[in-house]
């Protein structure tokens, strides 16, 4: 208790509690909204990137050993005269000079028909008069097209791959071939263009021949090793490109993305670490709060004030309605500025006075009111809607209904049915009348309806053409020989002459007249003190 009158929750400080909390909400989602959004548009912008670096990798490649083939296929060219003539010497010159000039490859080679290598750059590497026997030496043999092979250890002891080109003489005829050789392990044009083109430490480079060998990567030591996820080359066979989400090297799925070489059949992965877009995420989310704050700042101010004329003359209704015994009350609550419908809504109650206000408010309860069954009015709210307009109309039509033979209903088909059967009543009789026709349910099989407004004349036909209908009406299927009917009552009175209930007695007699002249039928009966109504 002493926290409670410590602690005095006003409706300003509720309003604004409230207000606060719903933007701080609103704000919280919006954040983790534009969060997640963010975070997609990153990993989709680092995928078209991963793809992008791939692709000009795939080119360059692609290029690289176009122009290879060109140079070899010239070369060969270039040396058949002193294969055939024997000349090694000029052989050995030319080689030299080619392999000098081109800058593609670390050492060449001249390998004849038989498999022996008759000239060799450089040549400190001591490979001439070697007789080779590697599977990729007998492949060359064997296919006599321009060949890339798989990734093998040399005879000198690099890890190496080797490009050649067959040569032929004018005839024809295989002399042998010519090859370059590509280290792995050391930097050398298709290396140095890699890591210049990827030498950012957020992205992670693979180059992947046909068997799952690492062919490059910035780090030195995978090369040479079998690709760590091999259910990931399988997934992308027969495919030249693609993306797909690949753990980096802290083992947290980031997305790469894949492009298959032409020329080698090598598949080039490119991933963008996800610490990297984590990092830019954070920083757009950084600078989104940096901007955001002054916005936040003059939207809380404007809501505080906002906020304090909300509750202002809300307070003041609160304080007049404290002290309603005093005198002056009535002018206080005049005085309040009702700016807005609420306020002015409740300042008018207020005026009218407690006593109506809770009488208004027993009023809208639906539970004494209205009946369960059927939905309608019962007989406490009929008088009460009646008592409201009462002032408005000289002229106020009585329809009395009650369902014939309901208890032979009730002894043959059950209660239920009989439920049933006034429930589907009060749906057409509902379907019958105005909205501001009062639609009543007085008790078992009895109805009644005020018709505000509406002469006997009128009411007379709408009562016809709901017994009518009724008539035509299957309530009880399965029952077809036993027919709903009604028998109806109609009257009208004038509210400022005649009361409800002598219009409702009146009503009653003219029903209890349609029941004993052989129901399903409608009597009407007038007020001998409202004559007048009749007359036009």
């Amino acid at each position: 208790m002493r926290i409670k009158k410590l602690v005095q929750i006003n409706l300003l400080h509720l309003i604004l509690f409230i207000s606060l909390a719903s933007m701080f909400v609103t704000l919280l989602n919006s954040y983790f909204t534009f969060y997640h959004v963010q975070k997609k548009l990153l990993v989709e912008q680092a995928t078209k990137v991963n793809a992008s670096y791939s692709a000009k990798l795939a080119m360059t490649v692609n290029n690289f050993f176009s122009v290879s083939e060109e140079q070899l296929s010239y070369s060969a060219r270039l040396i058949v005269s002193h294969i055939q003539s024997g000349n090694l010497r000029a052989l050995q010159t030319d080689l030299q000079r080619i392999h000098q000039l081109s800058h593609a490859f670390n050492s060449m080679v001249v390998v004849t028909a038989t498999g022996q290598i008759i000239a060799a750059s450089p040549m400190s590497l001591n490979l001439t008069g070697i007789t080779l026997t590697s599977s990729q030496h007998l492949m060359a043999q064997k296919e006599k097209r321009f060949i890339i092979s798989s990734p093998y250890t040399s005879l000198s002891g690099n890890y190496i791959i080797f490009v050649s080109q067959p040569i032929f003489d004018d005839m024809g005829n295989y002399l042998g071939y010519i090859g370059g050789s590509l280290y792995l392990n050391n930097r050398r044009i298709l290396n140095e263009f890699m890591n210049t083109q990827f030498s950012n430490d957020s992205f992670n480079t693979y180059v992947i021949d046909k068997e799952g060998t690492i062919i490059y990567h910035h780090d030195i030591t995978q090369i040479g090793t079998k690709f760590s996820d091999p259910a990931m080359l399988s997934s992308v066979n027969g495919q030249d490109k693609g993306d797909f989400m690949m753990p980096d090297e802290q083992r947290i799925p980031s997305p790469a993305s894949f492009i298959r070489t032409q020329k080698s059949g090598w598949i080039i992965i490119t991933q963008q670490s996800f610490h990297s877009i984590e990092e830019a995420l954070n920083n757009v989310m950084v600078n989104v709060l940096k901007q955001g704050t002054p916005l936040g700042i003059v939207t809380l101010m404007m809501l505080s004030i906002l906020t304090y004329y909300i509750a202002k003359p809300l307070r003041q209704l609160a304080k007049s309605a404290s002290s309603m015994e005093q005198p002056g009350v009535i002018n206080k609550i005049r005085s309040v500025n009702a700016w807005y419908l609420e306020v002015e809504q409740l300042k008018r109650v207020l005026l009218m006075g407690t006593v109506l206000l809770h009488k208004r408010i027993g009023r809208l309860s639906s539970e004494a009111h209205t009946d369960p069954l059927s939905g309608m009015l019962n007989r406490r709210g009929m008088l009460e809607s009646m008592e409201e307009v009462r002032g408005e109309y000289k002229k106020v039509s009585v329809i009395a209904i009650d369902i014939d033979h309901f208890k032979v209903i009730n002894d043959s088909f059950g209660h239920d049915m009989g439920d049933e059967v006034i429930r589907k009543l009060s749906q057409q009789i509902r379907k019958n009348f105005r909205k501001t026709d009062l639609v009543c349910r007085i008790g078992g099989e009895e109805f009644l309806i005020l018709l505000p407004g509406a002469d006997i004349h009128v009411a007379t036909v709408i009562a016809e053409r709901l017994r009518n209908n009724v008539a035509n009406t299957i309530y009880m299927p399965g029952s077809q020989h036993h027919q709903v009917t009604i028998s109806v009552g109609v009257t009208t009175f004038n509210p400022q002459k005649s009361t409800l209930d002598v219009a409702i007695k009146t009503a009653d007699n003219a029903l209890y007249k349609a029941k004993n002249s052989g129901r399903n039928q409608v009597v009407v009966e007038y007020l001998s003190d409202d004559i007048s109504l009749v007359q036009h």
